[in-house]
């Protein structure tokens, strides 16, 4: 066989084996995509709780071990919190904090750290620094908070949602896993499309969102995104609804509410556990068994 040929023969089958070895690896993404999708899916709804509380005292902090109590007598409903030194790690390990991961995760309680991205005015950089000394703090720490989120479109919401979505994936490389992303309010199909989180916070405010928000069955919305993508949030409530919580468990994944007030700018609502985590803990297990 001439020279030519041979050579020409070894190409077509290296291309061959290529495409093949393409097509195997494309197969394998498919088929774990789909099995992530299988096992999310399958889980039950939980509740996401910022906690933006210092963890004095440890071990007989009574809100962190209150917590840790109805976990460990509520193990099917999975619970996420969210951690806050000093709007995001600080700039140094703080032993409360590393004690407080380690108890948390101790009761099967899934930890996040929190980031800020002023809607993406802040340098993408200084994130992944905020998002570096997690993992050097705390390294038990599970996934990432990324609070502060855009929710535009247009071009610049084009701009906003590889934003995001690179630093998400930047907390996936770094080994972090799931990102919250909470732009608080109604958020464009896109974000979800463009995978700009793993979960994005569509509501957070004093009020139970009503049913056409969670839905989010519009031009635009995120009906075509499942509710694991999803978490809400209310703040301001003094008296518990049970009907209300059970639409939005039904829309979103990840669910709180408190009686902790925001009134004015000076408020915060999340530095204490809310009066009602009996309750929601008890809702969500009864969901689960039935």
């Amino acid at each position: 066989m001439p020279y030519f040929t041979r050579t020409l023969a070894v190409l077509v089958v290296a291309l061959v084996a290529a495409q093949f070895a393409n097509a195997q690896s494309a197969g394998a993404d498919r088929l774990a995509e789909n099995q992530r999708f299988m096992r999310i899916a399958s889980q039950p709804t939980g509740i996401l709780i910022p906690l933006y509380l210092y963890p004095a005292d440890i071990h007989t902090n009574k809100t962190y071990n209150r917590l840790i109590d109805l976990k460990l007598d509520h193990p099917t409903v999975p619970v996420c919190v969210i951690l806050n030194p000093a709007s995001g790690p600080g700039a140094s390990r703080d032993a409360n904090y590393a004690k407080a991961v380690d108890r948390l995760q101790g009761a099967g309680i899934v930890v996040l750290g929190y980031v800020s991205t002023v809607y993406a005015d802040r340098e993408a950089g200084d994130i992944k620094s905020d998002i570096n000394r997690w993992q050097e703090f705390y390294p038990r720490t599970n996934g990432i908070f990324l609070d502060e989120m855009t929710n535009d479109l247009g071009a610049e919401g084009e701009a906003h949602i590889k934003h995001y979505a690179a630093l998400t994936q930047f907390c996936h490389t770094e080994g972090f896993w799931p990102v919250f992303a909470n732009p608080g309010t109604g958020t464009p199909g896109e974000y979800f499309a463009g995978r700009a989180a793993d979960v994005i916070v569509i509501h957070e405010a004093g009020d139970y969102p009503n049913e056409t928000t969670l839905k989010g069955d519009y031009f635009g919305g995120y009906s075509d995104y499942p509710p694991f993508t999803r978490a809400a949030l209310v703040h301001s409530q003094s008296k518990w609804n049970e009907e209300a919580f059970s639409i939005m468990r039904k829309y979103v994944r990840w669910v709180y509410v408190t009686d902790d007030i925001y009134a004015q700018p000076t408020d915060n609502p999340w530095d204490s556990l809310t009066t009602h985590i009996e309750q929601t803990f008890q809702s969500l297990e009864r969901a689960i068994s039935q």
